[in-house]
Order: C-alpha cells, then sequence, then structure tokens
C-alpha cells in the first residue's frame, strides 16, 4: 500500500503532527478500517516526544469529514449499529482524553461524525468556506459518536439543540457566535495558522498543559466542590515538577533582575 492510498497520512512540521483523512472521492467519509487506522496514528503520536499538538484535517479540497459511510451503515442491524458508534467513541475519547493539545484543521465539510471529530479536539481552526451540521435527524436518525454530549459542552444546550434537531448547515461564519470555534483563516492560510498556533501551544510545558487540560475535561462532568478538589490535587502534582519549579524561580529572577536594573537607571537624589 502506498502513502498516498493509507487512509489516514500522517506528516510531522517541528513539533506538530497533522493527521490528513484520506478518502477524498467519498468526502472523507469514515469506514471501520480508517477509524482504526485513525486511532493507531493518534497513539504513535502520543507516543513521540517530539509531537506536542496533534492536528486533524480532510484530504481534498471540500470536506473534513463527512461522517459515517452511510452506504454502508444502511446495511447493519441494531447491534451491529450500536458497536459501530461505541467504536467511533472510542475513537473520539481518545482525542478529547489525549494528553496533547489536538487542534481540527477543518477545510470544508464537517458532517455527522466529522462534526463529532472537530468537537472532540480541544481547538477548532476553520477554513472560511468551511462548515458544520448534523444532518442525522434528516435521515429519522442522530448523532451517535458522541455528537449530543460534545456539543452541548462546547456551545451549550440551546445551540446543541438547534444544530441536533434542525439538522441545518451552518457556515463557519455563523457558527462563531456558537463559541465553538477557536479562529477562521482564509483557505490558502488555514494551515500557516494553525501551524502558529501549534508552535504558540508548544512553547509551554507539556506536563502542565496536560494537568491543566485534565482539569478542563474534569469541570464539565464534576459538581463544584468536586471540581475544585480535582483542580489542587491536579496543581499539587503538576507543582512537584521540575518544569514547573523552573518556570516559578524563572520569573522571581527575571523580576529581580528588572528590579536591579531600575535601580542603577534611577536618578540620584541630593
Amino acid at each position: 500500500m502506498t502513502n498516498n492510498t493509507l487512509p489516514i497520512l500522517a506528516s510531522q512540521h517541528g513539533a506538530l503532527r497533522l493527521l490528513t483523512l484520506n478518502r477524498a472521492d467519498k468526502l472523507n467519509a469514515f469506514t471501520p478500517d480508517m477509524l482504526a487506522a485513525l486511532e493507531a496514528e493518534i497513539a504513535d503520536a502520543l507516543a513521540d516526544d517530539a509531537t506536542r499538538v496533534i492536528a486533524l484535517t480532510g484530504s481534498g479540497a471540500k470536506a473534513f469529514a463527512a461522517g459515517n459511510d452511510i452506504e454502508r451503515l444502511v446495511s447493519l442491524d441494531g447491534v451491529s449499529a450500536y458497536r459501530d458508534m461505541v467504536a467511533g467513541q472510542r475513537a473520539l475519547l481518545r482525542l478529547h482524553e489525549s494528553a496533547k493539545p489536538t487542534i481540527a484543521m477543518v477545510n470544508g465539510y464537517a458532517l455527522g461524525g466529522g462534526f463529532e471529530l472537530a468537537l472532540a479536539c480541544d481547538f477548532i481552526v476553520a477554513s472560511s468556506d468551511a462548515s458544520f451540521a448534523f444532518p442525522e435527524i434528516t435521515l429519522n436518525t442522530m448523532p451517535g459518536w458522541g455528537g449530543t454530549q460534545l456539543a452541548v459542552a462546547k456551545m451549550g444546550l440551546a445551540c446543541a439543540k438547534r444544530f441536533v434537531l434542525s439538522g441545518r448547515r451552518f457556515s463557519a461564519r455563523e457558527c462563531e457566535a456558537f463559541g465553538f470555534i477557536h479562529e477562521i483563516a482564509a483557505p490558502e492560510k488555514l494551515f500557516d495558522t494553525v501551524r502558529a498556533f501549534a508552535d504558540t501551544l508548544a512553547s509551554y510545558d507539556p506536563f502542565a498543559a496536560e494537568m491543566a487540560k485534565r482539569a478542563l475535561n474534569r469541570a464539565g462532568e464534576l459538581p463544584l466542590s468536586a471540581g475544585l478538589d480535582f483542580e489542587a490535587a491536579q496543581y499539587a502534582v503538576n507543582f512537584s515538577s521540575e518544569g514547573a519549579r523552573a518556570g516559578l524561580r524563572h520569573f522571581v529572577e527575571r523580576k529581580r533582575a528588572r528590579r536591579a536594573a531600575q535601580a542603577d537607571t534611577a536618578p540620584v537624589t541630593p
């Protein structure tokens, strides 16, 4: 199997690992093999110390991902459909819980499972001609890869209901008001925008980012008192790391240096 026929293409750009869904002729609609390959590529990126940020995008000019392959879904029975949804949820949960920051680089349609995939990432950077929808209701079904849960978490209940129950497609510009898009870029500047953002994320201590992300993810799942306890525990774990100690020492040293410089330049009063 040659590189250009692999279901997922992986490329390294400094600290950024870019994973490309490679089924452009089907608008990058998912198959079980494609989903398994995505999980494997995510695992590989997580195990690579040189990779600090993971980004996902779609091949071709039209789609990020058009979701699950409907022609295949039609042939499933109820048990098979349930197992298919659980497999999709497992892959998306891997992204949501990833120790490394994740970015959906949405270059076109993000529909159904493709939209769920984008929402499972920490950030969405979208092309100005991207669009988002949960069209399942128009097929007398519903999101099943975590869309109902992720949409509520990322945009609130009222906005999530508007997406899921209307089936309407929204442009990237319209979606700005829903609050789940981090940034919009011109199509020709999309990768450069993602790369610059990834460089910023990669410039910080990876363990601190991991602990902060774990606390943030629990915020919508735990009562406030339990969430505060979890945050304090994560803070203490991170505080014991050499990275945190070095960061705090560096701040104090810079502050002392500024004070010393100011004292040296202060005018002498008679």
